[in-house]
């Protein structure tokens, strides 16, 4: 049985020699999933089991690891393999619940407690996602799990996680003020809290309280987890080559909104990441045909700038990027706005590059062009808009990677 399967999120389907499913799974990386079912015999006889008795192996490629959990639960649910013992209904599937009462609770609910909700968010595949992320907000949008004028204080109010409904600290005005912000992060309006705790992390990172500020990194992750964009499962259901249909309509979306002569089959990101202008580093990250090409990403380490200048810095990564003779792109995104744009384009045509660049502003996801004097503004729900902030996170995620690498070192060389 070959096994050669893409090194991509997805889910995985084992099936015997009349085509009947029999096992389905999810991966993040299905190459590697399935072939450790192979590797000698398991301890699980039940697995054992399973691999004698497969002839074929199909698999569907998704855009994300939360987009496999709800397709495996989907698949799973629809013909009930007789190897899969768990998520043959949605029991598994967590929502965040605010019921209709007086200061109204945020609470984790199953589907068939609903009933009395004012306002429910879900279903979320991973309930330890959706607690954390309900951990997170608690501190900055404190909300209660007391009873109201209980006559003393609970003791979340202590620790800054109840804002005193327990003994009349607040008023329900006040309280559903800002519960408001928990409702509004909930839709989707998530740059605030994520901009805050950017902040925090940063901040430990200055005082080297790396632990901190690994937890914080931590936090920030499970946020974009749960909100994350996803695309109908009935995408991957019906064709099982739909997710190289949405990046096709992802890239050409993007065309048209940019204007671009050709859909750009070679896109770089651009990203800089430093403390105070400490260990500065630069990242380019490429995506051929919409998907993360690993094999082409660059990471640079800011050697002629001495000052706090992510303008200059971001000069100088594209600056040595040209230098050298790698394939040239269609597209390239800058992390940033105007001034970062306006440095970018001046630096290719100092190097001759007629390649089209825009930036992208994290603040409001603007995307800055040289031809337009206004930020182009994309619908949250823009295939265009998809792929961007795909590719700002990757540079961003790879720029943070390498710069805490280089921290690291330099903590070690510190105390030795």
């Amino acid at each position: 049985m070959k096994l050669n399967l893409p090194s991509h999120p997805g889910v995985y389907l084992f099936k015997n020699s009349a085509g009947k499913i029999l096992y389905v799974g999810k991966a993040l990386n299905l190459r590697n999933r399935v072939k450790s079912y192979f590797r000698g015999i398991n301890s699980n006889p039940k697995i054992n089991l399973l691999v004698a008795s497969t002839d074929d192996i199909d698999w569907i490629k998704v855009d994300s690891s939360l987009e496999a959990l709800i397709l495996e639960a989907d698949l799973i649910k629809k013909n009930k393999p007789k190897f899969n013992t768990q998520l043959k209904d949605d029991k598994d599937y967590l929502y965040i619940k605010i019921p209709r009462e007086p200061f109204p609770r945020v609470l984790t609910a199953r589907k068939h407690d609903l009933k009395n909700a004012k306002y429910f968010f879900g279903p979320y595949p991973s309930s330890k996602s959706v607690r954390t992320t309900l951990k997170i907000l608690r501190p900055i949008f404190p909300f209660r799990t007391c009873k109201v004028n209980q006559g003393k204080v609970c003791f979340y109010y202590h620790l800054g996680l109840c804002p005193g409904v327990c003994v009349g600290k607040i008023n329900e005005t006040q309280y559903l003020k800002n519960l408001k912000n928990i409702v509004s992060f909930l839709n989707g309006q998530k740059n605030d809290v994520l901009a805050k705790l950017e902040k925090e992390m940063k901040e430990f990172s200055i005082k080297r309280e790396f632990e901190k500020a690994a937890t914080v990194r931590n936090q920030i992750k499970s946020i974009q987890y749960v909100t994350a964009k996803t695309y109908d499962i009935s995408e991957y259901l019906n064709n099982k080559y739909g997710l190289e249909n949405i990046r096709e309509r992802e890239l050409i979306n993007l065309t048209k909104i940019l204007d671009l002569k050709n859909v750009p089959k070679r896109i770089e990101g651009y990203d800089i990441s430093n403390i105070q202008g400490n260990l500065a580093v630069g990242s380019m990250v490429v995506f051929t045909e919409g998907e993360s090409d690993k094999n082409e990403y660059r990471r640079f380490r800011i050697k002629t700038v001495k000052k706090i200048s992510d303008v200059d810095m971001i000069k100088e990564v594209l600056t040595r990027r040209f230098k050298n003779s790698w394939a040239q792109p269609d597209l390239i995104i800058v992390d940033g706005g105007k001034a970062q744009l306006n440095a970018s384009f001046s630096t290719l045509r100092n190097s001759k590059v007629k390649t089209p660049v825009v930036a992208l502003a994290k603040k409001n996801e603007e995307i800055f062009t040289i031809e337009r004097k206004k930020p182009i503004k994309l619908e949250l729900n823009s295939e265009a808009l998809h792929i961007v902030q795909r590719l700002r996170d990757e540079a961003h995620r790879f720029a943070h990677s390498y710069h805490s690498l280089l921290r690291k070192k330099s903590l070690f060389d510190f105390k030795s």
